[in-house]
């Protein structure tokens, strides 16, 4: 008789924390200090919780995807799903296949689309934003949600990972740094009660709010939207 081996917590941060490592190794030059340090700020306890609210299964769309690092992570955590990496900038979508090739991750895919003016054209399972909205001015933002809406499926879900407007010293670090970054976008943060009355007005119930506090100076938060069935 075969026995079953149960993984400790242990034993799974080891194994999430070694394919984070593999997924940075995967780039070279400045792209794989960028992805060091990106890890560092959304790091693996935040990956682990989006990564349990996300299907299992079906299309999930990682909108302003970048370099691909976290659609080739939640590809990985989930091979029985479709990973589709948005981003508007060609550039970084090549390097993002290359470390999918490299990595050996198939059930990932980067399209070219500049989500201020892209709608979704399939139903999908679910879909997640890391620190992409704030990026994206109001109106084009709001228009996306509702679209995404549109497009999920029955009881899909979005998980929205973005910046709170307090504490204020907190948002005046990440301002500068997104300034630094992005110099030419236009920053449109939001506190997190107006996120809350903006995703139910969109129509997403329920919604759960959850503040990911961590050494870095950031006011981060992640909320849980779901579609009713």
């Amino acid at each position: 008789m075969k026995l079953a081996i149960i993984e400790s917590p242990q034993d799974k941060y080891r194994l999430k924390r070694d394919l984070a490592a593999r997924i940075i190794a995967a780039y070279s030059g400045v792209i794989r200090l960028y992805a060091f340090v990106r890890f560092k700020i959304i790091h693996l306890r935040f990956l682990e919780e989006m990564e349990q609210y996300l299907p299992d299964e079906g299309d999930l769309l990682d909108l302003g995807c970048g370099f691909g690092l976290f659609a080739l992570y939640i590809a990985a955590c989930k091979p029985n799903a479709r990973v589709i990496g948005l981003d508007v900038n060609a550039r970084r979508l090549q390097i993002a296949r290359v470390a999918a090739a490299q990595l050996g991750i198939r059930n990932v895919e980067f399209i070219q689309r500049d989500l201020r003016d892209w709608r979704p054209a399939q139903p999908i399972a679910g879909a997640y934003a890391l620190d992409v909205f704030h990026h994206i001015p109001l109106e084009s933002g709001n228009r996306l949600l509702v679209d995404l809406f549109a497009h999920l499926k029955p009881t899909g879900r979005f998980l929205l990972k973005d910046i709170d407007t307090a504490p204020r010293l907190m948002l005046a670090f990440t301002y500068l740094l997104d300034v630094l970054m992005s110099p030419r976008d236009d920053l449109a943060y939001r506190s997190a009660g107006a996120w809350q009355r903006q995703l139910a007005a969109t129509g997403f119930a329920p919604i759960y709010l959850h503040f990911l506090w961590d050494l870095m100076p950031y006011p981060h938060i992640l909320l849980i939207c779901d579609k009713p069935a």
